[in-house]
């Protein structure tokens, strides 16, 4: 029998990254640009089966809010029932790019970190554009984009949205991986760029 990350890759690649779950040093890596001492709310865009999650979680203050955005359900089933005993974390089955809404419901106007390790070169083009565009309203002015991928190929999307501040190489990691750390431009790009993408 398949371990449930493989099963849900193979049944849809554009939810799952990769069949691999993330390594250590990649954790590590992605972590390390938040401040937890600072940190009110963080975001994670598909935490799949919350190996980021639980680092995020271990580092955090209890009154820090956690909110994970997932649209597997499967995946979400899980998680609700792993942090089930933990304060202040939020499994929402939902698109990451109707994050906003959610947090307005919880009571909450921006997010200090947004972790992303949504597969972006296996999402449509117009859906990652409302995705990035999204996630540079929901940031707080100083608040910061931790993105993990496999490719550099989308960079030049994500800097029509963010300026970069940080770029690693994690090649301890199957496959080895890019952790991209953004700002968000204080402008956003032409509308006439959306629609040409």
């Amino acid at each position: 029998m398949l371990p449930p990350f493989v099963e849900e890759f193979l049944r849809d690649p554009s939810t799952v990254g990769s069949l691999i779950p993330s390594s250590r040093d990649l954790t590590e890596k992605v972590v390390e640009p938040i401040d937890f001492d600072r940190a009110a709310c963080i975001v994670e865009y598909g935490p799949g089966t919350g190996v980021f999650t639980d680092e995020l979680i271990k580092r955090r203050r209890a009154e820090t809010v956690l909110v994970l955005m997932e649209v597997n359900p499967r995946f979400c089933e899980q998680l609700r029932e792993r942090y089930a005993g933990q304060p202040n974390v939020h499994v929402i089955e939902d698109s990451a790019d109707k994050t906003g809404h959610h947090l307005q419901q919880l009571g909450i106007e921006k997010a200090d970190y947004v972790v992303c390790g949504l597969p972006f070169t296996s999402l449509s083009p117009r859906l990652g554009w409302r995705v990035l565009e999204h996630t540079r309203h929901l940031l707080t002015s100083d608040g910061q984009l931790i993105l993990f991928q496999y490719t550099l190929q989308n960079t030049r999307l994500f800097e029509k949205f963010f300026r970069s501040l940080k770029q690693d190489h994690v090649l301890l990691n199957l496959p080895p991986a890019y952790v991209l750390v953004y700002a968000p431009n204080p402008e956003p790009a032409p509308a006439h760029e959306a629609s040409a993408e």
